[in-house]
């Protein structure tokens, strides 16, 4: 399978080049869900050592991130957009391609099953109640690794966009002041929110902080302590907001909890 996966890592490349353009917003959103790929692959790794689970595994692990969101590079080509409620579903899009390319033909049929599902499950609201060990191991590693990736490119974004707004980042919300009650009540109560709740960009900022409520590992959690994430997101929304402070202080208590319960 080592050697698969290197052939999987060539293929990616060739891949990712066939959707580069004269046009620079192209260039720019193509390259950064090619960077994102490979940060995926790199704390999925990160994770999967912390855990000590075998090389194999590992393999299996780092195929999923690799693939798991092959299907934005279609859909930017097709839409112009990352937002799958503008377009269509970018995992099941991914599993389209993944399966028109053969692209696991060399892997043993259930562990192929498994990384097409954790693909077509890595950005649904919650995890599947049902599936083999292999399956659910590998989808909370993506989906932990996904979100620590997914925070740097956003508060790189708001840090230094300079005021040029990128569409395709923003998933096109106004941005305005507001805090959108459905997401303040959601996050108090400690879940997650959905993207079909949001309506301005700091309803989006505040998602990406709640998704702490869905990590999995302690090394996750540990990550997002020592990245400063949270702190990160917070200093990009309207300062001296009571609903801002509040949810900070909320899921910064979860943090922390979650970071001292094998200490």
């Amino acid at each position: 399978m080592d050697t698969h996966l290197l052939e999987l890592k060539s293929w990616f490349t060739r891949y990712v080049n066939s959707f580069y353009t004269g046009e620079p917003d192209v260039q720019k959103n193509i390259a950064l869900k090619a960077e994102h790929t490979h940060r995926v692959c790199e704390n999925i790794l990160e994770i999967g050592k912390s855990l000590g689970i075998s090389s194999p595994e590992l393999v299996i692990a780092e195929t999923a991130a690799l693939l798991h969101d092959i299907g934005r590079f279609e859909q930017y080509h097709r839409y112009r957009t990352f937002a799958d409620s503008r377009s269509e579903n970018h995992a099941s899009l991914g599993v389209k391609i993944i399966q028109q390319n053969n692209l696991l033909q060399g892997f043993d049929a259930v562990v192929a099953g498994a990384i097409i599902r954790a693909v077509a499950c890595h950005n649904r609201l919650e995890i599947p109640a049902q599936g083999d060990q292999i399956f659910l191991r590998t989808l909370k590693m993506l989906r932990d690794a996904d979100k620590l990736d997914i925070w740097r490119v956003v508060i790189d974004y708001y840090r230094n966009s300079a005021g040029e707004r990128n569409q395709a980042v923003e998933l096109g919300l106004p941005d305005t002041d507001d805090i959108s009650e459905t997401i303040y009540q959601g996050l108090m109560a400690g879940r997650p929110v959905r993207f079909a709740d949001l309506q301005v960009l700091n309803d989006f900022k505040l998602l990406q902080m709640g998704w702490i409520y869905d990590l999995n590992y302690q090394k996750s959690f540990d990550l997002v302590g020592r990245r400063g994430y949270l702190e990160a997101i917070r200093d990009t929304l309207p300062q001296g907001s009571r609903k801002v402070q509040e949810l900070y202080e909320k899921i910064r208590g979860y943090l922390e909890k979650r970071m001292q319960e094998t200490r």
